[in-house]
């Protein structure tokens, strides 16, 4: 099991109340940039610091497991980073089999990254879609409530109903696992970073 957090604007101490809470013991960030313009509170290592007083380990993984790629062997067409091929990439698998050799030790991890809404966010599409993909259990953490993987999966196949391929009369390959990859890689150019404007499309605290 891993689990996920968006840092957002909350109070650095409410944000480890959050983190106790669902009994967090490591931090994993994966900002390409650790730092926020809205939130200094965040800046890695402020935060770095408050973690360490809460006894919480940080880690900071945002080169390998961030979401912001300028290599054009990792793009799109259109220039998004296309995270389907950043999950085929040497540097992002290291990054993963880092996080399943910290859960197997028996750490709880959570990634973290700045966006409230982990659907707007590269934790969801890039890493939680790859670990569910490899058996990997991800659920994300919001003040109220904790969503697992496979309920975003569905909020994702809801999203992009109207673009989804059909299974009908005429075509019987169309399973729900095809209709999910399509999702994801519709929500990837969605949110993606563009290195040549150098914005993600989607940037909420």
């Amino acid at each position: 099991m891993i689990r996920t957090i968006g840092h957002s604007t909350y109070d650095v101490e409410y944000f480890i109340e959050l983190l106790r809470k669902n009994s967090i013991d490591t931090i994993v960030d994966v900002r390409s940039v650790p730092y926020s313009k809205y939130a200094s509170q965040y800046n890695r290592e402020v935060l770095k610091r408050y973690l360490k007083y809460a006894n919480i380990r940080y880690i900071y993984m945002g080169d390998i497991l961030g979401a912001r790629y300028e290599d054009p062997k990792l793009l799109f067409d259109s220039g998004k980073v296309d995270f389907k091929k950043v999950q085929k990439s040497k540097l992002f698998l290291e990054g993963i089999a880092r996080l399943q050799d910290g859960i197997a030790k028996g750490h709880s991890i959570s990634l973290m990254c700045s966006e409230r809404e982990a659907f707007d966010c590269h934790r969801f599409v890039l890493i939680s879609g790859f670990l569910a993909k490899i058996g990997t259990a991800v659920e994300h953490i919001y003040p109220d409530k904790v969503v697992s993987q496979a309920q975003m999966e569905r909020q994702l196949l809801i999203k992009y109903h109207k673009k989804l391929h059909k299974r009908d009369l005429f075509c019987h390959s169309i399973t729900q696992a095809l209709q999910l990859q399509l999702a994801y890689e519709l929500r990837n150019k969605d949110i993606a970073y563009n290195p040549t404007s150098k914005n993600d499309s989607i940037q909420t605290v």
